[in-house]
């Protein structure tokens, strides 16, 4: 149906086009109309007006729930957000292909790639179903190729360089000792977590509050970290954290009930045969689990600090030619004999029946752990 405005616009026109003479005899001519009784005050759109306000809920009048309805419908995000994510998925797949290409088809070892994985775990190696992270192979390798050149410039060598022929070859060698230690230090943290051994923050800041005191101090410390090994605190914290890890395992194993009984128990008769007249250095030859057995057990001269606490009180307990009791320490039981004590200077020989031997014990179970490497050394 028209609306008022369109005949508006139609008639327009002819009016603004009549002149005063056409209009004054149209005037005359044109017969008067009948008096029509006015209708009521409505119109021809009010119908369809009305209809349409029947239809829609007055804004005075609209409920909470139709508030909050109508409230979503410009704010309805989640096309876009799933395109977003979409997107961010896609850009992601990107990244683990292109570094997932560079780490194990060309084994890179560039600054941006060792970046990327330390945030993105790509594993170099699984160690009884465990992930071994190419970050931690990375730092293990760059320790051991700055290690060396450091090593190389304070025997005032030239520096290697790891593209010739012989540099090719010490630094494949690098890359086998660098997965065989990710390996090891994931079967260490691995019996750490079945044993129930923990290293806490506390135990870490105080071994590393001890080595500033035996480095010159903080600044002094980290500064040659930096210079020889690019390491930060955060870096000196991580070794530090996997040192106290292992020497704590090793305090744990080598505490077993059965093998320090049977460990405690040999170092007895033996420490029996030399209170009884025997020669303490062919006894240790015989029966001692120390690598200095060969020589007799010789600990040769030493001063405090040199040697385990144990050792040292028992030096400091005995005469020159005594001989202690059985001493405890962490690697087993010691007999120990004074051969000399000038000043603070002594000299002194022991026999060491281990309760087990530590290294051979992780040998083993790094031998036995069920291990598949991804990149070849």
């Amino acid at each position: 149906m028209p609306k008022e405005n369109d005949n508006l616009d139609q008639v327009e026109p002819d009016d603004k086009a009549a002149t005063p003479e056409k209009k004054a005899a149209s005037a005359k001519s044109a017969p008067k109309p009948k008096t029509v009784k006015k209708p009521e005050a409505t119109s021809v759109e009010a119908p369809a007006a009305d209809a349409a306000a029947s239809d829609a809920p007055s804004p005075m009048k609209l409920t909470d729930n139709d508030t909050s309805q109508l409230s979503k419908l410009p704010r309805d995000w989640r096309p876009l957000a799933t395109k977003v994510a979409a997107g961010l998925v896609a850009v992601f797949a990107l990244v683990l292909i292109i570094f997932g290409v560079l780490i194990y088809g060309y084994r890179s070892e560039s600054p941006i790639v060792y970046g990327v994985a330390k945030v993105i775990p790509f594993p170099v190696s699984n160690v009884n179903g465990h992930f071994v992270s190419y970050g931690d192979y990375l730092f293990q390798l760059n320790a051991n190729k700055r290690g060396y050149q450091q090593n190389a410039k304070l025997n005032n060598q030239p520096a290697v360089d790891f593209k010739s022929t012989e540099g090719k070859k010490i630094l494949t060698q690098f890359h086998t000792s660098s997965l065989e230690k990710v390996k090891a230090d994931a079967v260490v943290a691995q019996l750490a977590a079945q044993k129930k051994v923990k290293v806490t923050n506390k135990d870490v800041d105080a071994l590393i509050t001890t080595l500033y005191k035996n480095y010159g101090g903080k600044d002094t410390l980290l500064k040659t970290l930096k210079d020889i090994y690019a390491w930060d605190l955060n870096d000196l914290k991580k070794v530090v954290r996997k040192q106290l890890l292992e020497q704590k395992l090793s305090e744990k194993v080598t505490a077993d009930p059965v093998i320090d009984a049977n460990a405690k128990t040999k170092a007895a008769e033996v420490a029996k045969k030399v209170k009884d007249g025997g020669d303490f250095a062919t006894l240790a030859k015989q029966y001692s689990q120390a690598s200095d057995a060969a020589s007799g057990g010789d600990l040769g001269s030493f001063t405090k600090g040199q040697v385990s606490d144990e050792i040292q009180q028992a030096v400091d307990a005995l005469p020159v030619g005594g001989v202690s009791d059985l001493v405890k320490d962490q690697y087993g039981y010691e007999i120990i004999k004074v051969t000399e004590k000038t000043g603070d200077t002594a000299k002194a020989s022991h026999i060491l029946i281990k309760t087990i031997d530590f290294t051979d014990y992780m040998s083993q179970q790094i031998k036995n752990a069920k291990y598949k490497a991804y990149i070849k050394a």
